[in-house]
């Protein structure tokens, strides 16, 4: 009997006994579950764990991929409606800045006259002293017309003498080939302008035939006196800076500075049409 005890078979038996003793409370505590389902499901487990939170990160992805779609098309949009609203109201303002400078100009000019004007850049300048003419990127297909006034917000400026179907070439009124009738607003005396090689050089003019007895001084406004019908009565054309006599005695000379700068001029307005308003 001790022999059977101390033997192999005793030992097998009670570990048989062990498994079975733990397979039955394992079975009491688990309700049933079998160890080798609990086996494939201790292994399962994870791999269905990891399964799922693949599938919702591929998920997360895409759907984040989507909205990333959703929202550059959304920007797209949002970007073009800011540009349009920017060219709006680039738009607006230049129209704003277009009414302010022909108020401007409106209001500088006698009343008495109606007038169709044409807006242009000033794409050439003079070079040198002697040139006192530049072009403008208006011509005929604009209205324009050889022999059209051409003024700025600072007074008259001068003449187109060549015109083209996109350009026109404007001499200044300085210019020797130009003359303007010219009236002296402080003392009512009428005169014409003459450029000369000598004073064009100094962007100057001379303002011939004023009355000797004139109390014309130096500082006087110049205007255009409106005689002859060419140009409209009372666009202003500069100040008298000298005086002198005419060498026959009888009349007055006056040095004019004109009110507006020819060579920082970037946008003109030319006059297709003027007359007289009825009254």
């Amino acid at each position: 009997m001790k022999r059977f005890f101390r033997g192999r078979f005793f030992t097998v038996l009670v570990l048989i006994v062990c498994f079975l003793l733990g397979f039955m409370l394992s079975v009491a505590v688990n309700g049933h579950t079998m160890p080798h389902e609990q086996l494939v499901g201790s292994i399962v487990s994870p791999l269905r764990s990891g399964f799922t939170w693949c599938k919702n990160k591929i998920n997360d992805f895409f759907s984040a991929f989507s909205e990333y779609e959703e929202l550059t098309e959304e920007n797209a949009a949002l970007r073009e409606q800011l540009n349009a609203l920017r060219k709006e109201l680039d738009d607006l303002h230049y129209d704003k800045v277009q009414n302010d400078r022909y108020k401007e100009l409106l209001s500088m000019i006698e009343q008495d006259y109606s007038f169709e004007m044409v807006s242009a850049d000033v794409v050439t300048v003079p070079s040198d002293g002697w040139d006192t003419s530049f072009g403008i990127n208006a011509g005929t297909s604009m209205g324009i017309e050889k022999g059209d006034i051409v003024l700025c917000s600072g007074g008259l400026v001068g003449k187109v003498v060549e015109i083209g179907w996109n350009w026109a070439t404007v001499a200044t009124f300085i210019d020797p080939q130009l003359s303007v009738g010219a009236m002296i607003l402080s003392t009512g005396d009428v005169g014409v302008t003459e450029g000369t090689l000598e004073l064009k050089i100094k962007g100057q003019c001379l303002v011939r035939y004023l009355d000797k007895d004139s109390s014309v001084n130096r500082g006087d406004r110049i205007y255009t006196s409106g005689l002859g019908g060419v140009y409209p009565k009372g666009l202003l054309l500069g100040t008298v800076s000298e005086l002198s006599y005419e060498d026959n005695g009888l009349s007055l000379s006056a040095v004019l500075t004109p009110a507006v700068d020819f060579s920082d001029l970037r946008e003109v307005f030319v006059i297709t049409d003027f007359s007289e308003d009825p009254q």
